[in-house]
């Protein structure tokens, strides 16, 4: 793998001129092939030298035929992304790939991808390219390419910049011992054999005396330092695989999976500065006592905190295909709570409720999305649908990764097509002192939920209030 052979120079600017205006933005109006912003699709000046001369220090792949070049992509080895790759990640990042118009729709694209992921089967390759690009896009996912960032508006309003990797087939032990700098150790390790092994012809070959002794006294030290290095170099190895699974959630922007959300959220509600989402059920979480503690304290410590709370009424039929428990004291615990945190602490609090189906239990506060999937099954005894225990959550903390935006989109969709919502006044009124929360904890299940659906009211006009991130 080399740079373009000068032979091929001039087909490849012309091949760059043909394919200029293509590109978003056009490739004359860009400083290089690994610029981190855009702006737009800009004016064009027909100048294509500065993108060339970036390109004929890169490595390239070359689809040739009769002495002339039909199309190509060129490449940089160990290229760092900001946000995606790590510095010492053996990667290729595809930069350019263009096909002669009259040879389009050939197959000359995908059989320069075979060649590429052929090559570098044992490397991760990345690539980016605009959310119109539609033609490009088919083929990576053809070629097993994932989509791992998605710049909203990186190109212009409504184009993203979206960001693809291709995970490798293998990865060689040669491969882990550069990215670890395991080669010293390896030296150092057969170095040692070297001088055991010779130690212990010595040993052999002498009878007795001093030499004797000592040849053996050397061989079993060296042996045992062998084995130490040894050892020490097979965990290093072993961690490159923790690394490998550790690298695949931060590329997805998951900090930690979590057996159970309720440690992490008890820890960031309380530091919530800006803004707190909540959605579920029954509430069941944010109904306990240490919860309703960090809301106020988050409320106490930022004047005006935006709290949104969505949920699914026991009152609907949504409700009633997943439970059929009564956990209206939940429901009585956190809004009681929030009528607190509006009057004392002057929390700018929404709350609405959907009949839509909600199937995850959602969280987010200020720039993290605490999140985890419900597991709908059947309920053998009963016949019924029930949501099965929350088993498993994500910690995403990277606004700039695509399943940030795409939890963060869920909970907006479903808030907006919410047309019911409590008015805060009916709400302040029903909980206005612990008397009147307490005489609602020890009313009936069923004058208690009349009440709070008394809260709620209907207006299929109320705008949102929520905005992402």
């Amino acid at each position: 793998m080399k740079s373009i052979p000068q032979k091929y120079s001039e087909d490849i600017r012309e091949l760059l001129k043909e394919a200029d205006r293509e590109f978003v933005p056009p490739l004359s109006s860009r400083s290089g092939t690994t610029q981190n912003t855009f702006g737009g699709s800009g004016e064009t000046t027909d100048d294509i030298e500065p993108y060339f001369r970036n390109i004929k220090k890169q490595w390239a792949i070359i689809a040739v035929a009769n002495g002339k070049v039909l199309g190509f992509m060129s490449l940089i080895p160990n290229h760092n992304i900001p946000n995606i790759s790590e510095s010492f990640e053996r990667n290729i990042y595809l930069s350019t790939i263009i096909v002669k118009k009259e040879f389009r729709k050939s197959g000359i694209a995908e059989k320069l991808y075979d060649a590429l992921l052929s090559r570098f089967n044992d490397r991760r390759i990345f690539t980016r390219t605009w959310s119109l690009n539609t033609g490009h896009l088919h083929l990576l996912d053809k070629k097993d390419f994932y989509e791992i960032l998605n710049e909203e508006n990186g190109r212009g309003e409504g184009i993203d910049t979206v960001y693809y990797c291709h995970e490798p087939e293998k990865k060689r032990i040669v491969d882990v011992i550069s990215q670890y700098n395991l080669f010293g150790s390896m030296a150092f390790f057969v170095m040692l054999v070297v001088f055991a092994v010779t130690f212990v012809i010595v040993w052999l070959d002498s009878d007795s005396g001093i030499l004797h002794e000592l040849s053996i006294a050397f061989a079993t030290s060296l042996i045992a330092s062998a084995l130490c290095l040894l050892s020490e170099t097979m965990i290093k190895y072993v961690e490159s695989k923790n690394d490998d699974y550790i690298y695949r959630l931060r590329s997805f922007g998951i900090e930690n999976l979590l057996f159970h959300k309720d440690s992490v959220l008890k820890k960031i509600i309380p530091k919530c500065h800006k803004e707190l989402w909540i959605t579920g059920y029954r509430l069941i979480m944010t109904a306990k006592g240490s919860f309703r503690l960090a809301i106020e304290e988050a409320c106490k410590n930022t004047a005006g905190l935006r709290i949104r709370l969505l949920f699914v009424p026991m009152w609907s039929d949504t409700y009633k295909l997943v439970y059929d428990d009564d956990v209206s004291r939940c429901y009585a615990n956190v809004f009681y709570t929030l009528c607190r945190c509006i009057k004392k602490y002057g929390a700018d609090v929404e709350i609405r409720i959907t009949d839509k189906p909600v199937f995850n239990d959602t969280y987010k506060v200020d720039g993290r999305i605490i999140t985890g999937p419900y597991l709908h099954c059947t309920d053998s005894r009963n016949r019924r649908l029930i949501t099965a225990k929350d088993f498993f959550s994500l910690d995403i903390t990277d606004s700039n990764k695509e399943l940030y935006h795409l939890m963060e989109a869920d909970y907006i969709s479903v808030w907006e097509q919410s047309s019911e919502y409590f008015d805060n006044k009916k709400l302040l009124d029903l909980f206005d002192s612990h008397d009147k929360y307490d005489k609602i904890m020890n009313m009936p299940s069923d004058e208690r939920i009349k009440l709070i659906r008394g809260c709620v009211v209907s207006d299929r006009n109320k705008s949102t209030t929520l905005t992402y991130s």
